[in-house]
C-alpha cells in the first residue's frame, strides 16, 4: 500500500454482501493490503459463521488487516459516545468513530447515518455499487457476470437491505435524481443487475 493511499474502513453490511457470494476476490483485487476490519465489526459477522469464515480467510491471506481500539483512545472515547445515543449498531458506530480521527474511507452501503455522517466529516463514502461498477469499468466481471453477482447478493439480502443496496451508489454518484427509480427497482426487482451497471455507467 502506498504512504498517500488511505485505508478502507469496512463496516459489516459492505463486506459481507460480497461474502455473501463468495466474491470477496473482488475487492481484494482492487484494495488488497488497504481493507480494515474493526474489532466490532469482525464480531457482528461471527453471528453469521460462515462470512465470518470467508472474511477471515482473506485476513490470513494478507488482504485484510485487523484492527483493535485502544482503551481511552480518541476513537474509543468517540465510540463510546456515538453508542450512548442509541442511534447505531457496534460495528457502524466503530467504523465512524475510527474514521471520525483517522484518515480513511468509509465502505458502506447504510445512507440513513453514514453518508450524513461522511458528508458532516468531509469522509469519501464506497458502496457495494461502487465497487461492481468499478470492477466492471475496469473488465475484472463482465456485465453478464456482474449481473450474477447481483441477483446473488439481492437474493441473500432481506427486502430492506436490497432497496439501500440498490439506491446508494445512485445517490452517491448522482444526488437523488434517480433515487425514486432505484427503489422502485429494488421493491420490484423487474430490473436486473445488468441494467443497473448501465444505468450507473451513464451517471458522472
Amino acid at each position: 500500500m502506498l504512504p498517500t493511499e488511505p485505508p478502507i474502513i469496512l463496516d459489516a453490511d459492505f463486506v459481507s454482501s460480497f461474502a455473501w457470494v463468495n466474491r470477496l476476490d473482488i475487492l481484494e483485487f482492487f484494495y488488497s493490503k488497504r481493507m480494515v476490519i474493526l474489532e466490532e465489526v469482525l464480531e457482528e459477522l461471527k453471528r453469521v459463521p460462515h462470512l465470518a469464515s470467508r472474511v477471515e480467510e482473506s485476513m490470513r491471506n494478507g488482504h485484510i488487516r485487523n484492527e483493535v481500539m485502544f482503551a481511552n483512545s480518541p476513537e474509543a472515547l468517540e465510540l463510546a459516545k456515538l453508542l450512548e445515543t442509541g442511534r447505531y449498531g457496534s460495528g457502524e458506530a466503530s467504523c465512524m468513530a475510527y474514521v471520525a480521527h483517522r484518515e480513511g474511507i468509509m465502505a458502506s452501503n447504510n445512507l440513513a447515518d453514514v453518508k450524513a455522517f461522511c458528508i458532516k466529516n468531509k469522509k469519501q463514502l464506497l458502496t457495494t455499487a461502487d465497487i461492481m461498477c468499478q470492477a466492471n469499468t475496469a473488465g475484472y466481471v463482465s456485465v453478464e457476470e456482474a449481473d450474477r453477482i447481483w441477483i446473488g447478493m439481492l437474493a441473500k439480502q432481506e427486502e430492506t437491505s436490497r432497496i439501500v443496496i440498490f439506491s446508494v451508489s445512485i445517490d452517491y454518484k448522482k444526488r437523488g435524481e434517480l433515487e425514486y427509480l432505484i427503489r422502485i427497482i429494488a421493491d420490484t426487482s423487474t430490473v436486473s443487475g445488468v441494467n443497473l451497471v448501465k444505468v450507473l455507467g451513464t451517471v458522472k
